[in-house]
């Protein structure tokens, strides 16, 4: 049973973060996203950055809520989760027409 309340997407949308090389969400959601990735953010991990959607670029603040390591040896990546602080509301829009 899906204890969700929002849509979650399973899109590969590309994000920077902090100016660091770009990465992949794995889902997105108006509330935030998860990552895959090598090396994961630890959990309380203040970010920023932007993500873009739709052909559009939107920059974000957000935190890391949750993060589970991959193993590199076997090129198994990691995740985490980033729960958005703030992004423009004009995301929003553009989420709803990507359902």
């Amino acid at each position: 049973m899906n204890k969700r309340f929002v849509p979650r997407l399973k899109r590969r949308l590309k994000i920077s973060l902090g100016g660091k090389l770009p990465a992949f969400t794995a889902d997105v959601s108006p509330g935030g996203f998860a990552v895959e990735a090598m090396q994961v953010m630890k959990a309380g991990t203040t970010v920023h950055g932007s993500l873009t959607m739709g052909g559009e670029e939107f920059p974000f603040t957000g935190r890391v809520t949750w993060s589970t390591h991959g193993e590199p040896r076997l090129s198994l990546r990691g995740r985490y989760g980033v729960r958005f602080t703030g992004i423009p509301n004009e995301f929003f829009r553009v989420f709803q027409q990507a359902i």
